[in-house]
Parts: structure tokens; sequence; C-alpha cells
């Protein structure tokens, strides 16, 4: 499995098929976040002929991932949360790209004075401290590098530009919530 570049695609596509029903057994077609399952199971149909090092490179990584059991654990949790609480976050998460991120790439102590001001721009400081906890254990469920490293690598297989990692924004966002209650 750690090698799915050496199979065929339709062997590839089966690991891949079989992960996804584990991840999102027993989770209606209907239920909210459903469709991502659809989307996780995108793959190419082929392999070029002379496939690139950073296609077998993505290929490879990606067969690690779906077979490593905490992974697997992890997106099911995912896809459990996303099925009982809707898809849609209770925020906008553009401030949290911008201002968290701005803070990440600054590298601004999410637990320092600086930090709750940047925090303060993303969600209002009159949000009671039981509110912030919810919405700090929600993000900690849909924010997992390893999931959006899934995502950036199925990008690759499929010919998609590569986008940048927000996960850090989002875990200074979880950590300045945390702190600044």
């Amino acid at each position: 499995m750690h090698d799915m570049a050496k199979l065929s695609a339709r062997e590839r596509q089966q690991i891949i098929d079989d992960f996804v029903d584990q991840a999102f057994a027993g989770i209606g077609t209907d239920a909210p976040g459903a469709h991502i399952a659809q989307a996780m199971r995108r793959l190419p149909a082929d392999l070029p002929d002379e496939p690139s090092a950073e296609l077998r490179d993505a290929w490879t990584e990606l067969g690690r991932l779906v077979g490593d059991d905490a992974f697997r654990q992890r997106v099911r949790q995912m896809a459990l949360g996303g099925s009982e609480g809707g898809e849609q976050p209770p925020y906008d998460p553009q401030p949290v790209l911008e201002h968290a991120g701005a803070a990440v790439e600054a590298g601004v102590d999410p637990a320092s004075p600086q930090g709750k001001e940047i925090l303060d721009r993303i969600v209002s400081p009159d949000v009671p401290p039981g509110e912030r906890a919810r919405l700090a254990d929600q993000m900690e469920t849909f924010s997992d590098r390893r999931v959006e490293r899934y995502w950036q690598l199925m990008g690759v297989l499929n010919g998609r530009a590569a986008f940048p990692s927000s996960t850090p924004a989002f875990e200074w966002f979880i950590t300045a919530l945390r702190t600044h209650h």
C-alpha cells in the first residue's frame, strides 16, 4: 500500500474507496458534510507512462497516510463531527486566515497581549468564555495538518495548483481562544 504508484488505477481507487468507506461508515449521504466523501475519492484514472517524481512521491505519501490508523481515526472523527454539527462554520474563516495567518508569519505568541489584540479582531471580546471554548473545540475537531496534507496530495494527483497551508492560522486561533477567555 505504501507505493501506490506501482498499483493499477483500480487498485489505487479501491484503497481510497475503502479508506473513505471506513471514515464515513454509517453517515447518511444526505447528512451535512457527507458530500466530502465523494471529493475524497476523486483520483485520476491513470498515471502517465513516466510519472514525475512529484506524482510518485504524492502517491507514496498518500498510501502512507491512508494506511495510518491514527490518520484513519482522525478522519472518522472529523466525518462524525461534520455529520452532527453541520458543515458551515459559525464564524467567517477569512479573518482567521488574515489576522491569525499574519500573526503566525510574524511569530506573535497567541498567549501574548498582542495575541489578545489580534484575537479581538477575529472574534468580539464580548464573546463569553463558554462560547470561546466551544468554538475552540469545534475548530480543533476540523483542524489537522495531516488531513490538509491529504487534500494537498489529492491536488497534486489531480493536477490542481498547490494551495498554502491554512492549518497553522487555525491552530494559532485555537490557542488564542483557549488562552484569552
